[in-house]
């Protein structure tokens, strides 16, 4: 893959652009740079999980489609064809075969062909038009203790047991994510670094609650390479941990603490379990956040 990407003004001066959220802009930019040459992503759940944002900041890029997303995981750069441009001799053929079948190009844009599953962007665009803020955030400072338990952790009510609207969004939460389709088994084969950090957190958990896990375990992927690449730029919070454990064992413990700390505040306060995967990863990113905060680094902190 090339390391340099062009980005066109048209696209970055566009009022519509300027008009997201700067996460959703910072989010293309980062779809922008990592794009094989035929400006396919394989990986952008990872991506947007490192950079700590949540499902609402990528469903907004598809439903104002700057990217064109598929059922895969795979997405594409809308406007590629307008940016880049690779010389056939210099071209890495991109691994996104099917996907690449799907669509045509014109007027130096990507778009679905007249039988391409549409589904995804449909989701997308509907969840982002609902007038309602990201549920999770808010509810999550209102749950209380459950009477009943599962595992390690309690389950039980919201406060606002009228409110059956909110309560239909936790229990759909996870399942309304398209991009979730990793099994833990891929997730751990692909990235074997967390294998024994993850088992150690969700031992449990992988076999009683997967989809919970799912997301426990991507959270604490998106922090390892978050953190792997402030490493790189020479965040020294995370040089002296790097010093003391060794390299790459500097990260998984800056990780594993955190992780600790959240499950342990979680054990008393969790009331809904179907939460359990978004309130970890939540807390993870603060307490990451709180630990490197010091460390010099301009993006320490999201």
């Amino acid at each position: 893959m090339a390391k340099r990407r062009m980005i066109t003004l048209d696209i970055y001066d566009s009022d519509d652009f300027l008009d997201m959220p700067t996460e959703s802009q910072n989010l293309f930019s980062h779809l922008v740079v990592r794009a094989d040459d035929d400006g396919f992503v394989s990986n952008p759940k990872r991506l947007r999980r490192m950079l700590g944002y949540g499902d609402n900041v990528f469903d907004l890029l598809i439903a104002k489609g700057y990217v064109l997303a598929f059922k895969t995981g795979y997405v594409v750069i809308a406007g590629w064809p307008s940016m880049n441009r690779v010389e056939p001799s210099k071209k890495t053929i991109t691994n996104a075969k099917y996907e690449i079948s799907q669509l045509r190009s014109i007027n130096k844009r990507y778009e679905l062909i007249e039988n391409a599953d549409t589904s995804i962007f449909e989701d997308a665009s509907r969840k982002v038009l609902e007038i309602r803020q990201p549920m999770s955030r808010k509810v999550l400072a209102q749950v209380r203790l459950g009477k009943d338990s599962i595992g390690k952790f309690s389950t039980g009510q919201i406060k606002d047991e009228d409110d059956e609207e909110i309560k239909k969004s936790l229990k759909n939460e996870s399942s309304n994510n398209p991009f979730q389709k990793n099994s833990i088994e891929e997730l751990l084969a692909n990235n074997p670094e967390i294998i024994g950090l993850s088992n150690e957190l969700f031992s449990d958990l992988m076999v009683d609650n997967p989809d919970q896990a799912v997301i426990a375990v991507e959270a604490i992927i998106g922090q390892y390479w978050r953190l792997r690449a402030l490493a790189d730029d020479g965040n020294t919070a995370i040089a002296v941990k790097e010093q003391l454990h060794g390299k790459n064992n500097g990260i998984i413990s800056i990780i594993k603490d955190a992780a600790q700390e959240q499950l342990k505040y979680m054990k008393s306060r969790l009331a809904n379990f179907n939460m359990f995967g978004h309130y970890f990863e939540k807390g993870l990113i603060d307490r990451v956040n709180t630990e490197i905060s010091s460390g010099g680094s301009d993006n320490a902190t999201i």
